[in-house]
Order: structure tokens, then sequence, then C-alpha cells
């Protein structure tokens, strides 16, 4: 008897144990959290989806929620520069996991000094890294949940891995010699890595950076000499920053492309899929002349 009402504790305490609080502060590191989390956990993301994460400025009420989480999801590569601080200042005792820890080979910008792109969530096998090592780091705080967390990590898993292979055979409609990307900001290397774009961006890895008219001459001359049909603005920024490109160029406007992480709920862009399908779809009928 004893070892019974012992065994009904245990399952209560388990069954009603609190969800685990973890804080994003990026979109798509918000999204693996709540796809591998489920019930188990309650996520909240300081940086909303469609917005600018270079322009992260914390308030109290994000070292508030920082002080009081159990897991801290960054991206790192100084995409956050204040998170440091905000963290000291937040006196929290929670895990702090940093996608810069986890990415091979971060690529590194040679228009802003070799420093490390932060833009990681714009290549699917990342996300796949990155989501695994959110699954591990839930099951060692959660134990009691492991398994459930294990198969929601291997679900999602499972279907980025459907995701990369559509991208692949979307990307192959294109000839190589089309795959060149020109666009507002320096935000799809990852991406160009992966499917063999040749990227020129107007700007450099940070999109508040004002254009250089040499550079702006450069490139208008470099869309010229290939015959690139289109270039891209992002969700974040006015597409009249590249209006001047447009005119004198020749090129038209492909699309608006999310740059920074998912866009909105109720956009086309609210997923990682739908992300991916959003921004090839829009890359890949743009530079195939339909």
């Amino acid at each position: 008897m004893k070892s019974l009402i012992l065994l009904v504790l245990f399952a209560g305490s388990t069954a009603f144990a609190r969800p685990l609080r973890v804080v994003a502060l990026h979109s798509v590191l918000a999204e693996c959290a709540s796809r591998i989390g489920g019930d188990e956990v309650r996520v909240s993301c300081l940086v909303p989806a469609g917005s600018d994460p270079h322009t992260f400025n914390p308030s109290p009420e994000d070292a508030a929620s920082i002080a009081n989480a159990d897991l801290v999801l960054v991206s790192g590569f100084d995409l956050e520069p204040s998170f440091e601080r905000l963290v000291a200042n937040s006196g929290t005792r929670a895990a702090i996991l940093r996608a810069s820890d986890l990415i091979p080979n971060p690529i590194r910008s040679a228009a802003d000094g070799g420093i490390e792109d932060p833009h990681w969530w714009n290549s699917i096998g990342n996300i796949r890294i990155v989501a695994a090592a959110i699954g591990v780091e839930l099951a060692r705080l959660r134990p009691a949940d492991a398994p459930a967390f294990r198969q929601r990590q291997a679900a999602y898993d499972a279907s980025l891995a459907s995701l990369a292979a559509w991208a692949q055979r979307e990307v192959n409609r294109l000839p190589a010699s089309r795959r060149i990307l020109v666009t507002n900001h320096d935000a799809f290397a990852y991406l160009a890595r992966d499917y063999g774009f040749r990227i020129q961006p107007l700007l450099g890895l940070n999109p508040a950076a004002e254009p250089n008219p040499r550079e702006l001459a450069r490139l208008i001359d470099f869309i010229r000499a290939h015959q690139v049909r289109a270039v891209f603005a992002d969700n974040t920024e006015n597409p009249h920053l590249l209006s001047t490109m447009l005119q004198e160029s020749g090129a038209k406007l492909g699309g608006v492309l999310y740059a920074d992480g998912l866009g909105p709920v109720g956009s086309d862009a609210s997923t990682v899929e739908q992300l991916f399908h959003h921004n090839l779809t829009t890359i890949v009928d743009a530079l195939d002349g339909k």
C-alpha cells in the first residue's frame, strides 16, 4: 500500500509539474523550442517575428523574463550585443544555449572585416543542428519528459529533412548560371552556400548601414555584366532602397524575402517551412524569368 501511494504521488508530481519557461531571442529558436517542447514548455520570444533582430533593444520586462527562465536561447555571433549585460543584470540562473556554439564552419563576411555571419537560420541544416541541441537541453532540464522531447525532436527533424529535399528540388529548377542573388543586405550567405548561389548584397551584415555610392555603382555594373534578371528586397527594409539600382541596371524587383527570421503570424512565412517555401520559390521564379 505504501509503495502504491508513493507511485501515485510520483506520477502526480510529474503530471502537474509546471512547464519549463523558455525565453528565445529569435523567432526560429522559438519555433524549435515550441515544436520540441510541446505542452511541457512555455516559450516567449523577446524579438517578435517579422521584426529586425539587429535592432533588439531589451526592456525591463525582457530582463524579468530572463530572470525567471529555465532556458534562454540566443543566436550569438554578436547579433544581440546587449545580451551578456542583460543576463548579468537579470541575475538569472537559467541555462543558456547559443546557436553560435553549434554551427559548423560559420561564414565570415569579407565586407564586414571578417566577422562571423549571424544569419544561421537561412540554412535548414543549421536549424536541424540547433533544434537537436534544444531537444537535448530540454531533456536534461526535465528528465521525466525526455521521451516526449525526443519523440517530438525526431518528428521535427524529419519534417526539416523533407523540407531540405524539397528545397534542393526547387533550386534545381534554376540553371547554375542564373544562381546570382542580389539583395538589400548580406543575409543569405548560408543559403547561398547550401544551394550554389553567388551572392551580391548592397549592404553588409547590418541592414542599418548606409549604402555606399561607389558600391552601388559597382553592383549596377555587375548586374548589367551578368544580365541578372531580378534583385530582392527584404521584409524589414524599405524596397525603395533598391530603386536607383533597379532604374539604372534594368533588373526588376524579384520580390520581398524574409531575411532575418520568421514573418508575423498570418504571413506567408510564419513557420520555418513557410519561410523557405516563400523565399526559394520567390528567388527561383524571379531569376528563371517566370
